[in-house]
């Protein structure tokens, strides 16, 4: 059984007082929560309901300030607000329909599918492409198309910038045309690699960010992940792979709907010659353990985005160790594991991944093919 630290317990909000006495700028100035972030809390999750004064002003309890805390606490640990939302949603449920103790427990949430199972990439601020900030994006787009013509290159980091900006405008039009002529003149520029890295990976964090905020709704973010799922699907079947060697089964944990992030590792892994079988989101347990003893990998990778899964991949990776030798290596990582200080611990049996996708694909193909390369 997996016990949470921290800011993941229980906040034990019935302590506390309902009686709505706070005006907004008190509970900003308590808990360093901006009004508009406030807001938008209220309005995407509804889990904070502040009464109205007399002057239509919203007023806050004590109860209110103290979810606020625990759930900037999970922000401030690394965990995405819809995360957080999940997480005390799962937390209040267990408390109002405790569990059998030692019950393997597992709830449903309704989550964006944008979310992806790697950690989010390093950007700043100025990286950061809202798309209500004016562009004259296809200027910049046909000058730098005049200049990579003239050999004077294709300026990369802008030129990605410009492509998010772009792309988040598609998407709101639902324009999939459109997106499919500018993705194609992206892979005509760059390698694989680095559109997945600094121009899928970046876009999909964009969005999460922009609905996270009010920006954005769902259907446009369920438009992206569908377009880019389609993209890459697409890449993965038509890049020819080797016909012998390791075998590398690569999918969801089970349970685990968020497909995009392993998708990528699949096809980056297939681009540098490795054999790969592709299983897709929300594994079976059952059905996965019966192809590996099957087909015999090398290795199974499995994502983990929502922290509500891990006790079925915990339960994975002690069902693996009991396969004979030679069993399969577990390679794990993803979103989920990020909230807690020590994830290489949580499945002992297997290896924990996480950083930069690239290196990932390398130091993966490398413990597949020197099996005594194993951390």
């Amino acid at each position: 059984m997996t016990t949470y630290d921290g800011s993941m317990e229980w906040p034990r909000l019935e302590q506390y007082s309902d009686q709505p006495v706070f005006n907004t700028k008190a509970v900003v100035q308590q808990t360093g929560v901006p009004a508009p972030t406030l807001r938008a809390w209220e309005r995407r999750y509804a889990l904070l309901r502040p009464e109205r004064a007399n002057n239509a002003y919203r007023l806050y309890s004590e109860r209110d300030i103290a979810l606020i805390h625990w759930l900037k606490e999970c922000i401030d640990g690394g965990m995405s607000i819809s995360h957080a939302v999940a997480l005390f949603r799962h937390l209040e449920e267990q408390q109002q329909h405790p569990a059998e103790e030692g019950a393997d427990t597992y709830f449903e949430v309704a989550t964006p599918s944008f979310l992806v199972a790697l950690n989010p990439p390093d950007l700043n601020a100025e990286q950061f492409v809202h798309p209500a900030k004016e562009m004259l994006v296809d200027h910049f787009l046909a000058l730098q198309a005049e200049n990579f013509k003239a050999g004077r290159g294709y300026p990369e980091a802008y030129s990605m910038q410009v492509a998010r900006a772009q792309l988040i405008e598609i998407f709101q039009d639902m324009d999939e045309q459109a997106a499919q002529v500018l993705m194609g003149s992206m892979l005509s520029f760059y390698a694989v690699e680095q559109v997945c890295s600094e121009l899928i990976m970046p876009t999909l964090w964009d969005i999460g960010r922009l609905w996270a905020e009010g920006y954005l709704t769902v259907s446009v973010e369920h438009f992206a992940s569908s377009f880019f799922r389609a993209v890459l699907t697409n890449m993965f079947h038509v890049t020819r792979g080797p016909s012998s060697g390791p075998i590398v089964l690569t999918c969801c944990a089970p349970g685990e709907p968020h497909e995009l992030s392993i998708l990528m590792l699949s096809l980056l892994l297939r681009r540098r010659g490795m054999r790969v079988v592709y299983l897709g989101q929300s594994i079976e347990t059952t059905g996965l353990l019966h192809t590996a003893k099957r087909l015999s990998p090398a290795a199974i990778c499995l994502s983990l985005t929502l922290p509500a899964y891990l006790p079925a991949l915990i339960s994975l990776g002690r069902q693996l160790q009991l396969m004979p030798e030679p069993r399969p290596i577990l390679i794990f990582g993803g979103q989920a594991f990020s909230q807690f200080p020590h994830p290489e611990n949580l499945i002992p049996e297997g290896v924990y991944m996480t950083g930069d996708l690239n290196e990932i694909t390398m130091r993966l193909q490398s413990i597949v093919l020197d099996p005594f390369v194993k951390k």
